[in-house]
């Protein structure tokens, strides 16, 4: 129970919402009072130490998350290619979640305002790697593409079902990471529903065919195997353990 004598009422809000579903439902459909809570200092500081200083930070996390998405001020890449820009907020999603603790200040910006700088500078990332990749593909032998990119680690054969399930959990616990990342040509086929198609073949039989599954999605097979290559299998190493 909230002491609205000694905490703040935005805190209290935020307390609320992190014991109560309902509670946390409610405070998601208020745009503006969210947008209230990212301008507001001491309730940044709070929902700061909820995530870095306590045991249990997923939920504190997981609660600033959708408050961003609620609040639509995450900036949505004007005239930047969706692809491009998908790509990139990915990348940020996965950054964010990484360096929340160690390099942001709530006392000098918001939430979503320092999350909005590094997606523009995501985004040029993105831009520059394409052109280097681009060129790259260009001027090398076609037999030398598959040697370009880095596949997840194969799981122990000892552990082989146990490390499966796993990185279902991982994929299907980190949606804002996958679910952005679309097939341009194809805007229904994303990251995270490959991954678990993928994953879960792999669990039953322990192989997949790439013709099969671009069958089951009407896509190329080289499209899809270039797709998850590039930029699922991308996304997904970076939450695997070192």
């Amino acid at each position: 129970m909230c002491n609205k004598i000694i905490a703040p009422p935005l805190i209290c809000l935020l307390q609320a919402a992190l014991n109560n579903p309902i509670e946390r439902s409610r405070l998601l459909q208020q745009q503006e009072q969210i947008r209230e809570i990212m301008n507001d200092i001491p309730a940044r500081e709070w929902l700061f130490e909820q995530i870095c200083q306590t045991d249990d930070p997923n939920q504190a996390k997981k609660l600033i998350i959708h408050m961003m998405w609620s609040s639509k001020l995450i900036w949505h890449g004007g005239g930047i290619s969706p692809d491009v820009y998908s790509e990139a907020l990915s990348r940020t999603w996965v950054w964010f979640t990484e360096h929340l603790c160690y390099r942001y200040n709530p006392a000098q910006a918001s939430f979503v305002t320092w999350f909005n700088q590094r997606l523009k500078g995501m985004i040029q990332d993105v831009i520059r790697e394409r052109a280097k990749e681009e060129r790259r593909r260009l001027n090398s032998p076609a037999d030398e593409e598959d040697n370009e990119w880095i596949y997840p680690p194969a799981p122990e054969p000892d552990r082989w079902h146990e490390t499966i399930q796993e990185w279902l959990e991982l994929v299907r616990n980190n949606p804002h990471l996958f679910i952005n990342c679309r097939m341009q040509s194809h805007p229904n086929v994303n990251c995270q529903v490959l991954l678990i198609h993928i994953l879960k073949v792999l669990g039953d039989s322990g192989e997949f065919s790439w013709n099969a599954i671009a069958q089951e999605y009407g896509v190329e097979p080289s499209a899809l195997r270039r797709f998850c290559r590039t930029r699922c299998f991308r996304i997904f190493r970076q939450l695997l353990p070192e």
